[in-house]
């Protein structure tokens, strides 16, 4: 017998309306899932060719600076699990001073990955970090992708690794190893960067991409459970029944925000660098599910079992750092901010919930159609999904009781 055809491997313009019409989202969200809805039926992805790259990019540059410049060694990045990477070396004259080999990397997206987000608000969250705490320089943007092949942005090369040389990890900063050497130094950066990025005030910055929630309300959590249902409705290969009783409970049991915090959206270990002789760090990274809204959805991403490792004596250590106490201590000494544990609660069911929408949906998806450089790795996402799954109904039992 024919298996029907899925209308979400290559959507209608009316389905692709009715879908937008069915979730309140942001403007800027809006626009990055349409247009991946928009280009499913039509791309593939194909490794870059460096010529082909160098010379849109050659083009891109001649329209942004003034005067001579020159590109050299492009080439790609190892990593980027929602992106692709290049590095490149530029000569070139910025405000009035002859600069040569400044290390740059082009981030741009693929045909469709585990993550879709505008580059418009990650170029702009790049550019309010560098005023927070050591963030990449965010120079230029291709916000739709017409010079560029797609939608992308270029920032400052920045130097650091993620994990300990002799550290073993997976991907994306999962079972990284850090010893109590690293952990009491890198600890302490780690809360007081998160502490920054809480009570951030975004006077002054170009944040135009952002519907800013107003606090009193529900807009914040609205927003974000549209923007993840919508993810899930679009991308899913398979109806999963406990991912729609996971959204009725977080839409009937959400709060009014009672304090606008910038969130950073993946903040954990694996995205930040730090330089291995001195232990600082050297840039907080990965900020394209930035959004304002309530700061327990960071809290409770740092506190995800998927992020976890023992320590030398067998404790788990969330995010590869910190015993959860000591870690919500002292982000409420660092931030000033008091730890709500029933929000705490709700974000823990809601990272839950949004790790499956990424893993077992758009991930797998992507992957399957061919659409991304990292197949592989996504493929091995959805197997991750399953003990999320079973963390996420333990929640909602206990939560229903």
């Amino acid at each position: 017998m024919t298996q029907a055809a899925d209308i979400r491997d290559n959507p209608t313009p009316e389905w692709i309306a009715d879908v937008r019409a069915r979730y309140d989202v942001e403007r800027t969200v809006d626009l990055a899932l349409t247009r991946k809805l928009e280009r499913r039926g039509s791309q593939t992805f194909a490794v870059a060719k460096l010529d082909e790259l160098a010379s849109l990019l050659q083009a891109f540059m001649a329209r942004r600076i003034d005067g001579e410049f020159s590109i050299r060694n492009l080439k790609a990045l190892t990593g980027g699990n929602s992106k692709e990477q290049f590095s490149f070396e530029l000569d070139w004259v910025k405000d009035g001073e002859r600069r040569i080999g400044d290390r740059m990397v082009l981030r741009r997206e693929q045909a469709e990955s585990i993550v879709e987000a505008d580059k418009l608000r990650e170029f702009q969250l790049v550019k309010a970090a560098s005023a927070l705490m050591p963030a990449p320089t965010a120079y230029w943007l291709d916000e739709t992708g017409e010079e560029l092949g797609r939608p992308a942005l270029i920032y400052s090369f920045v130097t650091g690794v993620q994990k300990p040389t002799k550290s073993t990890s997976k991907v994306t900063g999962i079972g990284i190893n850090f010893d109590q050497q690293h952990r009491d130094a890198l600890g302490p950066q780690f809360i007081d960067y998160l502490a920054r990025i809480h009570n951030f005030d975004p006077t002054g910055h170009d944040l135009s991409a952002f519907d800013i929630p107003e606090v009193g309300t529900t807009q914040d959590v609205d927003w974000q459970i549209n923007w993840w249902a919508r993810a899930w409705f679009e991308d899913r290969l398979e109806e999963v029944p406990l991912m729609t009783v996971a959204e009725q409970w977080l839409r009937a049991n959400r709060q009014p925000l009672d304090h606008l915090s910038l969130i950073h959206g993946d903040y954990r270990s694996g995205n930040f660098l730090f330089d291995e002789d001195t232990l600082k760090f050297t840039a907080v990274l990965d900020w394209e599910l930035g959004y304002f809204g309530d700061r327990h959805a960071d809290l409770a991403w740092v506190l995800n079992p998927v992020f976890i490792t023992p320590s030398e004596d067998g404790e788990p250590l969330h995010t590869s750092l910190f015993r959860r106490d000591e870690f919500l201590r002292d982000y409420e000494k660092a931030s000033g901010l008091k730890v709500d544990e029933q929000r705490l609660s709700y974000y823990n069911i809601f990272a839950y919930w949004r790790s499956v929408a990424l893993t077992l949906s758009a991930g797998p998806r992507a992957a399957g159609a061919l659409k991304t450089h990292q197949d592989i790795v996504l493929s091995w996402f959805s197997g991750i999904s399953y003990p999320l799954l079973e963390a996420l109904r333990r929640e909602l039992e206990s939560v229903l009781r």
